[in-house]
């Protein structure tokens, strides 16, 4: 079940990472207007998703006797 979460969660987190790439580098004129908000709305969807994708890779850690 982690395995399937973290793959499906990777796929989320790529196209996350493409959308918050392309607000950044846009020369939209409508994303230009409002990139500060979006920027920031980008940023915290993305980061969040990084980290738990991470942690659900790493597997779990084996207890120390």
């Amino acid at each position: 079940m982690r395995r399937f979460l973290a793959i499906l969660l990777t796929i989320i987190t790529i196209f996350a990472i493409k959308e918050t790439y392309y607000i950044f580098s846009s020369t939209d004129p409508e994303l230009v207007r409002k990139k500060a908000q979006l920027s920031m709305v980008a940023i915290t969807i993305t980061l969040p998703l990084i980290l738990l994708t991470l942690w659900l890779w790493s597997g779990k850690r084996k207890e120390q006797a």
